[in-house]
């Protein structure tokens, strides 16, 4: 499955849907800092994001986010990372059942990617429909999700070279399952903030678990209707896929010396 094509595909899908009501569609773009970390290991920069929202006259909400992220690469955790890394959020979500004014049931299908991580993440491509249970009060919101889907990671050359791993062990697909809980709680009118976990499953062992924290503010300071954005995620990768021998064996080596990251950032969101 090439995820280069599966995101144009789903911009174009977007774009199309601007061109034909451009009325219901909101633009946004980001400006920010970020610092990504690996054990000891501090990796600042800068970032930009595009972000698209649309409503379809059937009520369908189609989504797209593009982020790169330009590294000051110090550490030099890869030798031969460049430092310029990508993420990218597809979605798309409907109703099923709405059950209350606040409560209601729902389908979600999300494609998720990123390339190119200081953490010697190569190419990784998350594809899953979801069932969703939705809650959304006047200050209190709170969503289940529960799909099964596509599941691919493919860790970068450079590193695993120097472990014993060679090309035909890089890369790891699977059909998995997810499940995520979120919980979000507007503090004031112009503050809001989220936390969310979720994790990734085969039919044997967990694949990667993600811990999400997100506070936004709203303000007109550097301009009307932005928001600032201060946002936390961390995630843990389940090495032992990869393993070319018994995990418990004295000879094992993990393709990688670390296991999980995390990205800080802290963007400006503008409306477009």
């Amino acid at each position: 499955m090439n995820y280069l094509n599966l995101a144009l595909v789903c911009a174009a899908l977007c774009a199309s849907g601007a061109l034909k009501a451009e009325e219901q569609t909101q633009w946004y773009y980001s400006l920010g800092i970020h610092d990504f970390i690996v054990e000891d290991s501090h990796t600042p920069g800068v970032n930009t994001s595009l972000l698209i929202e649309y409503r379809t006259q059937t009520d369908i909400l189609l989504t797209a986010a593009i982020d790169i992220y330009f590294d000051i690469d110090i550490d030099k955790l890869d030798p031969d990372h460049i430092p310029v890394w990508f993420k990218s959020d597809y979605a798309a979500s409907g109703e099923i059942y709405r059950v209350n004014s606040d409560f209601s049931l729902g389908w979600q299908l999300d494609l998720q990617g990123k390339r190119n991580t200081v953490s010697s993440v190569e190419k990784q491509v998350k594809l899953f429909p979801e069932l969703t249970a939705n809650f959304d009060g006047q200050q209190l919101q709170a969503q289940l999700k529960a799909g099964a889907g596509y599941y691919y990671l493919e860790i970068d050359d450079d590193v695993p070279k120097t472990r014993g791993y060679d090309r035909s062990d890089f890369g790891n697909s699977e059909f998995a399952y997810t499940l995520m809980g979120q919980l979000g709680i507007d503090a004031t009118a112009e503050l809001h903030m989220q936390v969310a976990a979720q994790t990734w499953q085969d039919d044997d062992q967990w694949l990667e678990r993600q811990y999400r924290f997100e506070m936004s503010y709203q303000t007109d300071l550097w301009y009307p209707s932005s928001e600032l954005v201060l946002s936390a995620e961390h995630t843990q990768y389940n090495l032992d896929h990869y393993a070319k021998v018994d995990v418990n064996s004295a000879d094992y080596l993990p393709i990688l010396p670390w296991d999980s990251d995390t990205l800080v950032r802290l963007s400006l969101v503008i409306p477009w």
